[in-house]
């Protein structure tokens, strides 16, 4: 018995994108589709990308940025970007909007299970959940098995508090967006302030910490927001909303399918850029990709991650947060002061040629990388 064509494991954002796709091919050649989500609440949160053409969600955009800002210490810039677009999205309305085109859709149904192994079978794919068993030729899983990562040689976490806040004066300059501020105590990891405008008198304000810990205290997240916005605002403010978080940084090469033949995509197939944590993008190219494979009857998926060399290089910026975090603001001035903002986003989103990116290396501390790169063949020993 087929209880769909295709299975969806997880209704996150890879597994709303993949069904979102799958909608737009005829009823035909996708057949049934079931999606097979937890009953843990979504936690709603911010998702930001570049683009330089038109995004298949531009019409979820609330707001894009043509002007992105740095601070360090050392100095501050300001750069406009274009052609790029520095785009936000709240997650909340990503999710409302697919709830509403799977409800519409004939072809989806959803089950609220959490799925506990999976199988294949003369030809078919089982998915179990605690209840029950769903057989299906093609399955998706965007589920990461945690123990996997953890046993990766280098597991750093990115987490982030942000307010949303409204203040009684205009003080944000709502034309730019602020990507990295480290104007703030570095104690013992990488801390940066975030601050996206929505107009003169509305912003997120959100403290990032690249570090061992997955998480710190309230207070500690609070006290950094409230003196980042004491000393760079001096305002009233009001306390709309605030969002949490965490993204693993790993050096763990996620694999494409698994052994049973399981197609993972999202966070589970390497999404998450190791050393950024921007995961939007990559989801929508991993996601064209799915499709034209499925199209081509073609499940002898090439690995969706990036490539070995960027793969190296998230490496190397890895072990220095690891092991030197209070070097990480130095180094983001360096590669900020030296290159566009263009070519950094460019080579962010894994665009650019090796000529380009010896070039972009050099401008950067050359004897900590060196040391890094000898550090990175020991372990390859």
């Amino acid at each position: 018995m087929i209880d769909a064509n295709i299975i969806v494991v997880g209704g996150g954002c890879a597994g709303m994108q993949l069904i979102n796709a799958l909608l737009k091919l005829p009823a035909e050649q996708t057949g049934d589709i079931l999606l097979i989500e937890s009953n843990r609440p979504i936690i709603h949160k911010s998702w930001c990308f570049w683009t330089k053409e038109q995004s298949d969600y531009d019409f979820l955009i609330e707001k894009h940025w043509s002007e992105l800002t740095f601070g360090s210490a050392y100095s501050n810039l300001s750069e406009n970007i274009t052609p790029y677009r520095y785009n936000y999205i709240n997650s909340e309305k990503f999710f409302q909007y697919h709830n509403q085109l799977i409800s519409n859709s004939p072809r989806v149904r959803v089950v609220h299970e959490d799925v506990t192994k999976f199988k294949s079978e003369k030809g078919l794919k089982q998915v179990y959940t605690l209840n029950n068993y769903y057989n299906a030729r093609h399955v998706y899983n965007s589920t990461i098995d945690s123990s996997i990562v953890d046993n990766s040689k280098i597991l750093l976490w990115q987490h982030f508090k942000g307010w949303f806040i409204k203040t009684d004066q205009e003080v944000f300059n709502s034309d730019q967006a602020t990507i990295m501020d480290f104007n703030i105590d570095q104690d013992l990891a990488a801390h940066f302030m975030y601050v996206l405008p929505f107009s003169e008198t509305e912003a997120l304000i959100e403290f990032t910490s690249f570090s061992a810990p997955d998480c710190y205290s309230d207070h500690v997240y609070n006290s950094y927001l409230e003196k980042y916005i004491s000393a760079n605002f001096n305002c009233s403010y009001e306390l709309m909303r605030e969002e949490k978080g965490k993204i693993p940084m790993s050096d763990f090469k996620f694999p494409a399918y698994t052994k049973e033949g399981i197609i993972q995509i999202g966070s589970a197939a390497g999404a998450i850029k190791p050393s950024t944590g921007y995961a939007f993008n990559r989801i929508s190219r991993q996601t064209n990709y799915l499709i034209e494979c499925f199209l081509k009857n073609n499940e002898s998926l090439d690995v969706i991650n990036s490539s070995d060399r960027f793969h190296f290089y998230d490496t190397l910026l890895l072990q220095i947060i690891r092991d030197q975090p209070e070097k990480i603001s130095m180094i983001m001035n360096q590669l900020f002061v030296h290159n566009s903002f263009q070519h950094i986003l460019s080579f962010l989103d894994e665009n650019t040629s090796v000529f380009e990116e010896l070039g972009l290396f050099s401008t950067l501390p050359k004897r900590l990388f060196l040391k890094n790169v000898l550090k990175y063949v020991k372990t390859k020993l």
